[in-house]
Parts: C-alpha cells; sequence; structure tokens
C-alpha cells in the first residue's frame, strides 16, 4: 500500500507532457549546440582551410553522414577539397546506395 501512495504522489507531481516536450527540446538543443560548436573549433585547429590532403573514408555509418553533413553545413569549402573514400562492405541497404550516389 505504501508503494501506491508513493507512485500516486509522484505522478500527480509530474510535469505535464507539453512542459517536459519544451524543456526536453531545449536541453536537447543546447547540448547539441555545444557539440557542433566543439566540432567546428576541432575542424578549424586540425583540417588546412582548404581542405587539400585530407581523406575521410566512409562505411555510410550514421555518424560518418552526420559528419559529412556537418562539414557540409559549416564548412563547404574544406569537404570539396576533400577526398572521400567511402567503402563498401557488402552489407549496405538499398537506400544507403541512393545516398553514395547523392553525396558522388
Amino acid at each position: 500500500m505504501f508503494a501506491v501512495r508513493s507512485c500516486a504522489s509522484i505522478l500527480s507531481r509530474r510535469v505535464q507532457p507539453k512542459q517536459f516536450q519544451v524543456s526536453w527540446r531545449l536541453l536537447s538543443t543546447t547540448a547539441l549546440d555545444v557539440k557542433v560548436a566543439s566540432f567546428k573549433a576541432d575542424i578549424e585547429k586540425h583540417l588546412p582551410a582548404d581542405g587539400k590532403r585530407v581523406v575521410f573514408a566512409t562505411a555510410w555509418l550514421a555518424t560518418d553522414n552526420v559528419f559529412v553533413a556537418l562539414m557540409h553545413e559549416h564548412f563547404p569549402k574544406i569537404l570539396s577539397g576533400m577526398h572521400l573514400v567511402a567503402v563498401d562492405t557488402m552489407h549496405l541497404f538499398d537506400t544507403t546506395h541512393v545516398v553514395a550516389k547523392q553525396v558522388e
């Protein structure tokens, strides 16, 4: 019986779904902004401005695609000078081949 009372009091105090969504969006946006700022600082520090002599190997993983998308958005000049090497692991989905063609 004690557990039922505790759960009821917790449920009555919980944040309403709409409020939760807004606060979660703010937290996740802030966390994402920090990560993107760190990514941008690392790119500016470690890669040449023209992207020459830089090779990025991708196996079309989600993280690889995020890297290319961030480079395209924030550093298009560097990305255009880089060499992208695609590794086909022979385990790619058909939709992945479509994305690969679009990136080419």
